[in-house]
């Protein structure tokens, strides 16, 4: 497989990664947010989780517009007439029907604030509805990939790629990554709300510090989910090439750098002053990102027989080196 992306491209690629991350995380932010309030009896996790599950059906309306530009550029060449297409239409259908689904009952969830707290256990469980067919719709997508790559039937006996593989990581990555993101982005939205939404201090003085721990604890599972990706691969690619393992390591230290200043949001009396902490979160999310895409095509490029993704590392090893 051949992509020509220019080196200016990267830079993009990590805004469909927050498009994503809104779409797939937030949702599921917002509503543990809200059981972690049913649960301690607080109000502050509830306001925590309104206020998330409006940045979600922001970033669903983002990512179906995506969609719908992506359809229609597909649909004007001959993707939908090709082999796989055809024989797969199903599962096309299903990945794109479910979370549409998904994405109706997280904006009636988002609607249903404000009676939420006399409906609380329909509430959560609209929640619930609206998170298990936006969770399939990742799934789904793996599995068409799954498809696209392995020339195998569902039903084969091989068509799961064996324990070992570092597909297992590679997809299961993006879980925890999402939340990481949801929560990085979400303490954006703090501050783009903070005077619409002025439920005073106390609420901002809670809600930073917890959307920083949302932060770490993603960031957290997403270093262990690519220690796991990393020895998995140890064995059958050398990851110590300098294309591979300098973007791969600017990337986990962008996180580990991201999540020092989530954890100074958590230790502050004031977080809503650290406006610039809550800006590097972002700043370093984006090129951690970036880094990480970066590192997976050039292992593609270098190992993976028929693919060639160039990327801007060689340029910058060059710049740097």
């Amino acid at each position: 497989m051949v992509l020509s992306i220019p080196s200016w491209a990267f830079a993009l690629l990590p805004l469909a990664f927050f498009v994503a991350a809104l779409f797939w995380g937030a949702p599921a932010v917002a509503l543990v947010s809200e059981l972690i309030g049913a649960v301690t009896g607080k109000p502050f996790p509830a306001r925590c989780a309104r206020q998330i599950s409006a940045l979600a059906v922001r970033g669903h309306a983002l990512g179906w517009m995506c969609v719908l530009i992506a359809g229609g550029v597909l649909w004007s060449g001959s993707f939908w007439q090709s082999p796989w297409a055809t024989g797969n239409r199903l599962m096309l259908i299903l990945a794109m029907a479910l979370p549409l689904c998904g994405t109706l009952a997280l904006v009636a969830y988002d609607l249903g604030w404000k009676g939420a707290r006399e409906r609380r256990l329909f509430h959560i469980l609209l929640g619930c509805v609206a998170n298990v067919p936006i969770k399939y719709g990742y799934w789904g997508l793996a599995g068409l990939a799954l498809l696209a790559f392995r020339d195998l039937p569902p039903g084969h006996p091989a068509f799961l790629p064996p324990a070992s593989s570092p597909l297992w990581p590679l997809f299961g990555l993006w879980m925890p990554l999402s939340l990481c993101l949801a929560g990085g982005l979400g303490l954006g939205y703090l501050v783009l709300r903070r005077n619409k939404d002025d439920w005073g201090r106390d609420y901002y003085r809670y809600a930073a510090p917890f959307l920083g721990k949302w932060q770490i604890a993603g960031g957290l599972m997403t270093l262990a989910m690519l220690v796991w990706l990393f020895v998995s691969l140890q064995g059958v690619f050398n990851l110590f090439l300098p294309r591979i393992f300098y973007p791969g390591l600017g990337s986990a230290i962008c996180l580990v750098l991201a999540m020092a200043l989530s954890l100074v949001l958590c230790c502050s009396e004031n977080p809503m002053r650290l406006k610039g902490s809550m800006a590097g979160i972002i700043a370093l999310c984006y090129l951690h990102c970036a880094l990480l895409v970066a590192a997976i095509c050039e292992t593609l490029t270098r190992y993976v027989p028929g693919w060639s993704l160039p990327t801007f590392v060689p340029d910058l090893l060059q710049l740097v080196g």
